[in-house]
This record gives structure tokens, C-alpha cells and sequence, in this order.
């Protein structure tokens, strides 16, 4: 018997399926126990239940022998995800809506009993899914991560074969479906659930994140994706219309505009993608001949372009909080390189506060009161002094702020001096720094400068431990790199870095020190890229890295 279409559909069918969406518990309401709300929970089933029955009606496409089973079933999807965010509580009202949707999508073709019992088996399968899910897809299922989306698909994979073997034994028992039709009737059904779930339950888990959400938005912001939906639309029209054949022999099409979306928005881009490209399955099925169509190897197809496309966008979404967590990692990791640098210059107004402040004592003791007011104007000078450089910290520390400021390069050549005396250079070593005369000043932040000098003279003089006794030496140098650029070459006599790619001393936890973190040489690029300069490593059979900063062309 064909089933008979309810009244209300046609243009606000879309519109409907989305506020279904929308109407999702977010995950931070999840474990609320709607039995304390009685009308909240007769409120959820009512916007529900027409939902489900209404995507059921929409996927209602050749349906296989009496009980109509159809190859793209995405009304479980609903289903689980709203037991799986909202309670298994809600099994009952799952339960009847199954029921409903049997008798008004397929006019219960089985008789009441038969659709009861079907929609028992369909609901414990639901349930079943949805409590794994939500015990293994901790701490929310957003499917943020490569562990989450494997777990989703090893539930979901099986689970939907064992309920598609649940609903046909059913039948079978009673007599309702032929034994040479059970075979083919469990793998549509199946194929029909999984695709419908792998499509459907992700994008109902990501929206009902409240903060996926902005993501959606700002996908739909950029142009890109619209171009990028076409293309994948075209690819759809190609494999049903313009190439014409067996569909199912173009559908490789597909890959390219899906990984394009997936590499360049992420898990959103690749949901909203694989859901476009069922959506036009559907329709490329639902218009097209069926003599000789292959259905459920279409669909198999279909799932297999969903996984890869979720995959690569899960993988992106990684990548990029990978490289967020590296940034902030860091950040933090020049704020506490800096850290020496800025004890060495709080250091030097301390000292003077304390030797101001004993000088205050002995006038107040001598009776001197008219000189002691400079000497606490100096007192405050020193405080200010002490007081900026910490601000400086705070500000990198919450920030990565830098100041810039007017410094000449002689001032820089006589931190050299400085720093190596900190580092303790021995005197089997000599350290020596020159500037080429007449070169203007730079426009940098002096203190981060001084600390991609100072790992620059620890690396060189690390590098030439291996023999103590050995005389060595290290020479900085600064010279014109160009009219608007100084360089500042740091060389030494030893071994220089040994590595196949020099460029990879600059990666973050690369070292060829055997205690070291390999942040260094990360975060002095870093600074001086922020400056709008280089670091080079220029390393042969001797160390040396040149280190480009801007002058100060301010006018």
C-alpha cells in the first residue's frame, strides 16, 4: 500500500526542519531531569514528535517491498541525539512519535501490532545507542576530536546493523516479509539508518554546542563557502545528469569540493557539506530511473565520502587548537625567558631604592632634612623605573604587547658586554662586539631584544663546552643589512649546528642539547618576527645566526 503524504509540507518543510535543530538541548543542560518539568517535557515531545515524522516523510523515497524500507533514514538521528543530550527519560515519547510516524507516513502496513512491536524494537535500539554514546563521548559530544568521531562511528556502524536485524526479524516473525527478501530488506535498512545518522547526528551535535553555533554564523559570512556549496551542487548535477550512466560510478567526484570544504573550514564546513550532498542524492535518486539504479551502493558510496569528509575535518579543527595551544605555549615560554632579563633590570632599581633609602637614614640621623628630599625624588624616579619594567611584564604575560622604542645600536653592542658577563663567559673565551659607525638607531622593544641576544650567546657559548679548557671565541657584529635593516651577526668557533634542515632549529622542542626544551631559538624568530625582522641560521662549520631588525625611519 503507498503511503499518502501528510498535508503540511512543501515550503515550510526546511524551515521546520531547522527550528528542530534549534529547539536541541545545549550540553550544558543535558543532565537535567525533565521528569521535575512535566510541561517541559510535554513541551520538547510536542515540537519532537512532528520533527521526527516530518523527516521521516521527507526521506520516504522507494521504499523496498510492503513495510517500505527506505535507503536514507535520517529520523533517528533526531532521535538519538535528543536522548542523548536530554535523558533516556524521553524514551517514551520516542516510542509513541515511532509509532505515529508508522501511521501516518506508511499507513501501519503490518497491522497495530506489528507496528508496536517495530516500534519497540526501534526505540531500544535508539536508547541503546544514545546511553553508549553518552558514556563514552566525554566530556560533551561535539565530536571535537579524532577519539570522539572514531567512537561515534563504532557505535553508531554496528549498532544500526543489529537494530535494521532487530526491525526485519520482527517482520520475519510474523510472517510479514518472504525469507528471500530478509537479506536485502536488513542491508537497506541498515545501509538507510547508518547513512541517515552518520549525515544527520553530527550536525544536530555540533549546533546544539552553543558555541559551534558562531561557527555555523561565520561560515555563513564568507563567501568562500557559498562557492564552495556550488561546486559541490555541480558535482551533484554531473554525477546524476551531466555524465549521465550509473551514478554511482561518478560519485568520486565528490571528494575534491569535500576535502576543499573540509580543509578550509573544518568540522563545520565538512558537515554542512556531506548533509548538501545527501540532501542531493536523495533528490538525484528520487528523479532518477530506477531501472538498474544501485541504491544501497550508492549509499555505501555516500557514507564512505561522509567519513572521509568528517575525518579531514576533525583533523583541521585539531590542527588549528594544536597550533593555538603552540602559540600560547610560546608566548609563555618568552615570558619566562624573558623573566631573567627583566630580574636583571628590576634588580638595578631595587639596588638603588635600598641605597637611596640608607642614604635617607644617615641624612635624618645627621639632621639634613633639606637634602633629603632629593634624595626621595630619586627614591621615586627608581620606584617608576622598577614599576614600568614590571608593567611591561604583566602586558606580554596577558598580551604578548611589545613596546617599542628609539635604540641605538651602540647601546645594544654594550648589552652584549653585560649579558656575557651574566652568563658567566670564561676567560678562555673571548667575546667581543662591534657596530659599524654611523648607523642609525632601531625602533624595538629593547628588553626582548636583549633576550634573543642573550639565548643567541648561551647557545655559542653551550656550543663550545665540550672542551672548557679550549680557547674560543664569540663575535657580534653589527652592520647595515640594508637602508631601512641592521643586521646583527652572532658568530663563534665552535662546531656550529649539525642538522640535515637548518630550519628546524627554529621549531618549537627541537634541541640538540640534552637538557633542553628547544624553545629558545622558537621564541627568539618569534620576537623577531614580531619586530618585522628575521633570525637566520647561518651555521656552517662555525656558529653563526644573523639577526635582522628595522631602523627607526620614523621621521
Amino acid at each position: 500500500m503507498e503511503a499518502k503524504p501528510p498535508a503540511c509540507r512543501t515550503k515550510s518543510g526546511t524551515t521546520r526542519t531547522w527550528n528542530c535543530v534549534l529547539a536541541l538541548p545545549t550540553f550544558a543542560s543535558h543532565h537535567a531531569n525533565p521528569l521535575k518539568t512535566p510541561l517541559r517535557y510535554l513541551r520538547d515531545a510536542a515540537l519532537f514528535a512532528p520533527c521526527y515524522v516530518l523527516l521521516d516523510w521527507v526521506s520516504y523515497i522507494h521504499p523496498l517491498g510492503p513495510f517500505n524500507i527506505t535507503p536514507w533514514n535520517p529520523q533517528p538521528a533526531l532521535a538519538i541525539a535528543w536522548m542523548l543530550l536530554a535523558g533516556l527519560v524521553h524514551a517514551p515519547a520516542v516510542l509513541a512519535t515511532v509509532f505515529l510516524a508508522d501511521v501516518v507516513v506508511r499507513n501501519v502496513p503490518g497491522g497495530y501490532l506489528v507496528a508496536g512491536l517495530s516500534a519497540l524494537t526501534l526505540t531500544a535500539g535508539y536508547a541503546g545507542m544514545a546511553w553508549a554514546l553518552q558514556r563514552l563521548l566525554k566530556p560533551a559530544p561535539n565530536l571535537h576530536s579524532l577519539r570522539q568521531l572514531t567512537l561515534f562511528i563504532a557505535v553508531v556502524v554496528p549498532a544500526t546493523a543489529v537494530i535494521a536485524g532487530g526491525f526485519v526479524g520482527v517482520l520475519y516473525l510474523f510472517a510479514e516479509l518472504p525469507s528471500a527478501s530478509l537479506l536485502p530488506g536488513w542491508l537497506r535498512f541498515w545501509v538507510g539508518d547508518a547513512v541517515g545518522v552518520l549525515v544527520t547526528a553530527p550536525l544536530l551535535l555540533v549546533v546544539a554546542d552553543v558555541a559551534q553555533r558562531k561557527a555555523f554564523r561565520a561560515l555563513a559570512a564568507r563567501g568562500e563557502t557559498y562557492v564552495q556549496l556550488a561546486v559541490v551542487a555541480a558535482a551533484i548535477w554531473l554525477i546524476f545528469k551531466g555524465l549521465g550512466g550509473d551514478p554511482s560510478h561518478h560519485v568520486y567526484l565528490l571528494f575534491l569540493p569535500l576535502i576543499w570544504v573540509a580543509l578550509r573550514n573544518g568540522l563545520t564546513g565538512a558537515i554542512v557539506a556531506v548533509g548538501l550532498v545527501q540532501i542531493g542524492v536523495v533528490l538525484g535518486v528520487h528523479h532518477h530511473s530506477l531501472q538498474g539504479l544501485p541504491i544501497t551502493e550508492l549509499q555505501a558510496l555516500v557514507a564512505a565520502l561522509t567519513l572521509t569528509a568528517l575525518y579531514l575535518g576533525v583533523m583541521v579543527d585539531e590542527r588549528q587548537r594544536a597550533n593555538e595551544s603552540l602559540k600560547e605555549t610560546l608566548r609563555l615560554a618568552a615570558a619566562g625567558e624573558m623573566a631573567g632579563a627583566i630580574a636583571h633590570e628590576v634588580n638595578q632599581p631595587l639596588t638603588a631604592l635600598t641605597n637611596y633609602g640608607r642614604s635617607g637614614q644617615l641624612l635624618l640621623q645627621a639632621g639634613r632634612v633639606a637634602e633629603l628630599s632629593a634624595v626621595i625624588d630619586k627614591m621615586l624616579g627608581e620606584a617608576q623605573r622598577a614599576s614600568e619594567v614590571v608593567r611591561r611584564l604583566r602586558d606580554f604575560f596577558r598580551e604578548g604587547t611589545t613596546r617599542l622604542e628609539s635604540v641605538s645600536v651602540d647601546a645594544l653592542c654594550q648589552s652584549v658586554q653585560q649579558l656575557g658577563s651574566k652568563l658567566g663567559v670564561p676567560p678562555s673565551v673571548a667575546l667581543s662586539a662591534a657596530c659599524d659607525p654611523g648607523l642609525p638607531n632601531v625602533f624595538v622593544d629593547k628588553l626582548q631584544i636583549e633576550l634573543v641576544l642573550r639565548n643567541l650567546l648561551a647557545n655559542a657559548l653551550e656550543a663550545m663546552m665540550a672542551d672548557p679548557g679550549a680557547p674560543g671565541r664569540i663575535e657580534v657584529r653589527a652592520l647595515r643589512h640594508d637602508p631601512h635593516h641592521l643586521r646583527v651577526v652572532v658568530a663563534d668557533s665552535g662546531p656550529g649546528i649539525q642538522h640535515k634542515n637548518p630550519e628546524r632549529v627554529f621549531e618549537p622542542f627541537v634541541s640538540g642539547k640534552p637538557k633542553g626544551m628547544g624553545l629558545g631559538l622558537a621564541v627568539s624568530r618569534a620576537i623577531a618576527e614580531a619586530h618585522g625582522g628575521v633570525l637566520e641560521n647561518k651555521s656552517g662549520r662555525h656558529g653563526e645566526f644573523h639577526l635582522v631588525l628595522p631602523f627607526d625611519t620614523r621621521a
